[in-house]
């Protein structure tokens, strides 16, 4: 089976990589273990695959994958130390995995102009890869929003506790503004109206995004919405719902997907849940790298699937156990 997965899914040496971003609100979710796993299975699957850890002034990537001091960081590319980026990635004992470590001191980055991230990417994307995986930062600031919405696979991490659902909620509703207000950002008026309806009780009343795109037709911009309503419909994050400890919580992601097609016109996916395994904690607590996790975990093996199906997807195939009925909300 995972011999098979590695021939449908080989892809040319000469395209540029497929980014996949994990993030996913407040901290605690999981974001960087799922990270980590993930690219894990990418490298097995004979995938060229870089990590990066771009949790610019927080990184933890290093430590959960046994680098006590990485020898390089992204800090050093941003500092111009490095002219490449080639030059500051680590191998891993795993084969077609390496790492950029990411770096506590990072601060002159952060928030840093959009042009300046759009630069970073366009960097990440001419690495000799396959496959990036970016271990976003906690929280929905710029510049956690601007590179998960840059990336070919949007992934949002969540746990069934009601905080964390919402939480991940917060997230994708602030990646979608983050969206329309770049795209507004030439038309001071419409950035203007854009920031208003962020505010959930703004003056205007107006809550949710089809609100938003309806009150911007009746002002006599219909040729403006339309486009606007497009590209929100492109951001369709994949929603995964992480520590799952019984069968009543693995639909805690369907929430989200709820949610965000009635209030954020974004068809978001419920992908898929990743059991809760002690393993892991106990790894981290020990200090073990994380690549070294027993591949027969419960956890592991939903990672895997997970990564399979939407490279299924990269490959025209329909995910597989994902429903797009609408039912109401739990």
């Amino acid at each position: 089976m995972k011999d098979k997965m590695r021939e449908e899914q080989d892809t040319k040496k000469d395209a540029a990589p497929t980014i996949w971003a994990v993030g996913g609100g407040k901290g605690g979710a999981g974001k960087s273990v799922v990270s980590i796993i993930s690219a894990f299975w990418l490298a097995r699957m004979g995938k060229r695959t870089v990590l990066i850890d771009v949790d610019l002034g927080g990184a933890n990537i290093h430590t959960l994958m046994g680098i006590k001091s990485p020898p390089r960081s992204i800090n050093d590319f941003i500092t111009r130390k490095f002219k490449s980026l080639e030059d500051i990635c680590i191998d891993t004992e795993e084969k077609n995995l390496r790492l950029i470590s990411g770096s506590s001191e990072v601060l002159s980055f952060a928030n840093a102009h959009f042009s300046q991230k759009i630069k970073l990417i366009n960097h990440f994307s001419r690495l000799d890869a396959d496959n990036l995986v970016l271990d976003l930062g906690a929280g929905t600031s710029f510049d956690v929003l601007d590179f998960f919405l840059a990336a070919d696979e949007k992934i949002v991490i969540l746990t069934p506790e009601p905080t964390s659902i919402q939480n991940a909620y917060i997230f994708v509703r602030n990646a979608v503004y983050r969206r329309l207000s770049r795209l507004s950002s030439k038309d001071p008026s419409l950035k203007a109206l854009v920031k208003i309806a962020m505010d959930p009780k703004n003056e205007l009343k107006i809550r949710t995004i089809k609100e938003l795109l309806q009150f911007i037709q009746e002002s006599g911009g219909k040729d403006v919405a339309e486009p606007l309503e497009k590209e929100i419909g492109k951001i369709r994050p994949a929603v995964i719902t992480n520590m799952v400890k019984d069968s009543k919580e693995k639909n805690a992601g369907r929430i989200i997907q709820i949610v965000a097609e009635r209030y954020l016109m974004t068809q978001s996916i419920a992908l898929g849940s990743v059991s809760y395994d002690r393993q892991i904690f106990r790894m981290i607590s020990d200090m073990i790298p994380l690549i070294q996790i027993d591949q027969s975990s419960q956890a592991v093996s939903n990672i895997y699937e997970i990564i399979t199906n939407l490279l299924g997807r990269q490959q025209g195939h329909p995910l597989k156990g994902v429903s797009r009925e609408k039912t109401p909300l739990p």
